[in-house]
């Protein structure tokens, strides 16, 4: 099961995390604070992982709960942040009233989720109407096929086929659910939200799409 693999993997993931945010401005990251909305009421940051944006968005001010379906994640987000926030809960099952808060927030989460129309009527669910939901993830163009690096070249394949990628992670493997950008934004649509921006993030080389950025409204 994933939430073993990353129960397994928890430390080494979160050094690796850490390593990545000491390091230059990743330009996912500098999207997704342009999508995210004035700190108003509450904010949940759903898969925090170890707590690296339930920290961010303390500090920019947001009344913030990282929640993350891993217990070791979650022991390595709250060892790092003793005074924040965190709960265990999956994303098809959180633990929060209806319409409690004004902000979601889901970074590198929802390709791991099986069950997405679950995870995403939840987030609407929680959500107060007029609420915002800022959404990350590999953009499904960079997981329907190859990159040939030598010749700077994406060599797509199967891209309308549903597909689940394994990852390494330390010994064990974590899973992508591959789905198209119509899949996910149908889905969202499909649970009351409203698309208000997306944002397409190339990688390190600029070449191809690396990263998809949604901002949508709770209606």
């Amino acid at each position: 099961m994933e939430a073993g693999a990353w129960n397994a993997g928890a430390k080494a993931w979160a050094a690796q995390v850490r390593e990545h945010a000491a390091g230059p401005a990743h330009a996912h990251d500098e999207v997704i604070r342009e999508l995210l909305p004035p700190a108003a009421g509450l904010a949940v940051d759903v898969g925090c992982g170890e707590g690296r944006w339930t920290r961010e968005l303390r500090e920019r001010g947001y009344d913030v709960v990282g929640v993350d379906r891993s217990e070791g994640l979650v022991a390595e987000a709250r060892a790092a942040d003793p005074q924040g926030r965190y709960e265990i809960a999956d994303a098809t099952a959180l633990p929060f009233d209806d319409g409690i808060a004004e902000l979601a927030l889901s970074l590198n989460v929802l390709m791991h989720v099986v069950e997405l129309d679950l995870a995403i009527a939840e987030l609407a669910r929680i959500l107060a109407r007029g609420g915002v939901l800022v959404v990350g993830l590999m953009h499904p163009v960079a997981e329907a096929g190859t990159w040939d690096e030598e010749r700077g070249e994406l060599r797509l394949s199967s891209y309308f086929e549903a597909a689940e990628h394994a990852l390494p992670l330390g010994d064990h493997h974590v899973f992508h659910q591959h789905r198209t950008i119509e899949q996910y934004v149908r889905a969202f649509l499909g649970a009351g939200f409203a698309l208000d921006d997306l944002r397409e993030v190339p990688g390190h080389t600029g070449a191809i799409p690396r990263y998809l950025a949604l901002r949508l409204t709770r209606r």
